[in-house]
């Protein structure tokens, strides 16, 4: 019995050597669940290529946005878990949208084989350069000072930003108001303008603010200071335990083979290590974070968990 399992799991395991080596041997679809011109189709074009270059079959990307990013990730949930279907998740399809559908056509953790990591990206907390607050010390008393609170802007209800607004709102027990906008745009635009008092926003999107000196940065929501933002006091500082870091990720659907998903580790881990990645990522205010599978899944897991208390205290009921 002993000899016939072992003889069994040897030619398994042989079996997934072969489809490795043989795979890929046709294009291999990869799935952005956002429109085109975004940051998660930006950073997937350049890797798209790079795979096209290692395994030699195009690797073509499909946007299908829509949904908070749950219609793209449905899609990549149904295709046949052969290696020929990939896409990008982050951090609003697999651990935000996840408590603001009531229905939600997949699992986060069960639906899926996480490939790695592909980047991090931290929220900046920005005010109008008139705002009479300096640093988040006075941010904090100035909001104090407030009875009705000081205004925020968001990309929309449940986006990544109103969650973070939130939860600095739980944090510190100050009554912020919520102003959702349609995009981030538009939100920038009015704390410019001072309609709103505030917002958090990523580097990409308020640097060229920030250098031209329209707006200030108040603090960052990584627990270290950033080297894209050197000058930036992390918000934890101030707020002990407050932390918000983003991710994008690469996803397959369930029940890869496991030599497969291995071999997608390994190529983008090291496509994401070379200079020229690297670069294209700073230019867009983010670096390139790979991981193992198993971190990843960790990672999905423990975030989801976050977002969902943090849902629950907004009082936010799924749709």
């Amino acid at each position: 019995m002993l000899k016939k399992y072992l003889a069994a799991t040897w030619l398994l395991t042989f079996a997934t050597m072969v489809l490795a080596q043989e795979w890929p041997t046709r294009p291999i679809k990869y799935i952005v669940p956002f429109p085109p011109g975004g940051a998660t189709d930006i950073i997937s074009r350049p890797l798209a290529d790079k795979l096209r270059e290692r395994l030699g079959q195009p690797v073509v990307i499909e946007n299908i946005g829509g949904a908070g990013a749950s219609i793209g990730s449905t899609r990549l949930k149904q295709a046949p878990p052969d290696g020929y279907t990939i896409g990008l998740g982050n951090s609003a399809s697999h651990t935000i949208t996840p408590h603001l559908l009531a229905k939600l056509p997949y699992d986060p953790m069960s639906d899926f084989t996480p490939i790695t990591l592909l980047t991090e990206y931290a929220n900046v907390l920005v005010v109008s350069a008139q705002s009479p607050a300096k640093d988040m010390k006075q941010f904090l008393a100035l909001a104090r000072s407030k009875p009705e609170g000081l205004s925020y802007g968001s990309a929309g209800n449940g986006s990544s930003n109103h969650l973070s607004s939130a939860l600095l709102g739980q944090m510190t027990g100050l009554p912020f108001t919520h102003v959702p906008y349609k995009g981030n745009n538009a939100a920038v635009t009015d704390v410019l303008g001072g309609q709103i008092d505030w917002m958090f926003a990523t580097i990409s999107e308020i640097r060229p603010f920030l250098q031209s000196g329209r707006l200030r940065a108040l603090g960052i929501s990584t627990k270290t200071r950033d080297s894209l933002l050197p000058d930036v006091i992390p918000i934890a500082d101030t707020v002990p335990g407050f932390e918000v870091l983003g991710f994008m990720g690469l996803f397959a659907p369930a029940k890869l083979p496991p030599a497969i998903a291995a071999r997608l580790n390994s190529e983008v881990v090291d496509i994401l290590q070379s200079p020229d990645m690297v670069e294209r990522f700073a230019a867009l205010g983010m670096r390139p974070r790979t991981s193992t599978q198993e971190e990843f899944a960790s990672r999905v897991k423990r975030d989801h968990a976050l977002w969902k208390s943090v849902v629950n205290a907004a009082g936010l009921k799924p749709e």
